[in-house]
């Protein structure tokens, strides 16, 4: 079997400096891939991208955390903080998981959030979702719905493979209990999203839990390289140069502008050269 790997940018249209790292990232051509985020003012720039980098495949970034809703308020109150007119932010999981979140307003607001990239002529090839929250089963059951009603077959795959050896991977889950169980219910909601003719990479690689890799070191990607399985793989990332706005909404900032030196670096290109991987978009599962 050949070794393929689709690497997705996430949060194209966040911000201006997060569109800057996944245009020059895509254009010195190893991101094949990326996510956007429709609900803010930089998205204004995903059908320039598109325009520009055909070959790179435009997923939808659903995202029901940060900033305000693409519906009007009042018809998706719920999912609102009535104090700042903004998503809940950290507050969602647990509202969610507490009947909190109506159901009716997220597939409003995921809709939503879909025609604003068709109005713009994108062609959504996947989703998945803002700080991975979209895998909070409540949530997850409207994204999948919405995307089946759009007609977008195609997912993050939420089966992980931490890097690392067995024996890192296993103490890690001894120490964090919690993470086994998430991680391990990602098998249950890749056979839902199976069971709705929904397509997946075979495993989501997932560097920095278990070892001490990062993805804004150069030396863990070509660890990446080195060690990528066999089948389909995929792998996110977060290219982007730091601004004002990305500061106000995001914990995961200065990396960011790490991971555009290492994504633009002709050691990594050689690395997956070296090591035989192919490099793939979401257009090709």
């Amino acid at each position: 079997m050949s070794k393929r790997l689709i690497l997705n940018a996430d949060g194209l249209g966040f911000t201006p400096g997060v569109n800057k790292g996944i245009w020059e990232t895509a254009r010195f051509g190893l991101v094949t891939s990326t996510s956007a985020v429709p609900n803010f003012e930089s998205s204004e720039d995903i059908a320039g991208f598109a325009e520009e980098f055909p070959h790179v495949s435009i997923g939808i970034h659903f995202n029901l955390s940060v900033g305000t809703p693409v519906a009007p308020i009042g018809k998706v109150f719920s999912l609102v903080n009535p104090e700042n007119g903004e998503f809940w932010g950290n507050e969602l999981p647990r509202r969610l998981m507490t009947g909190k979140i109506r159901f009716e307003h997220m597939l409003i607001e995921l809709s939503a959030q879909v025609q604003r990239l068709l109005d713009q002529g994108v062609t959504i090839t996947h989703f998945d979702g803002h700080q991975n929250k979209h895998l909070y089963p409540p949530f997850f059951a409207a994204a999948v719905k919405v995307a089946r009603e759009h007609r977008i077959f195609r997912i993050r795959c939420p089966r992980r493979l931490l890097t690392g050896t067995r024996a890192q991977r296993s103490f890690y889950y001894l120490r964090n209990p919690q993470r086994l169980i998430t991680h391990s219910a990602g098998a249950v909601l890749a056979y839902y999203a199976k069971t709705n003719r929904i397509r997946m990479a075979d495993r989501l690689i997932t560097p920095g839990y278990a070892d001490g890799t990062h993805k804004s070191y150069l030396d863990s990607w070509i660890e990446v390289a080195r060690t990528l399985p066999n089948g389909v793989n995929e792998i996110y990332c977060h290219p982007g140069y730091p601004d004002k706005m990305l500061r106000k909404y995001a914990s995961y900032v200065e990396p960011r502008l790490a991971e555009v030196k290492v994504l633009t670096s002709e050691e990594l290109k050689a690395a997956f050269e070296n090591f035989g991987i192919e490099l793939i978009s979401f257009n090709h599962i």
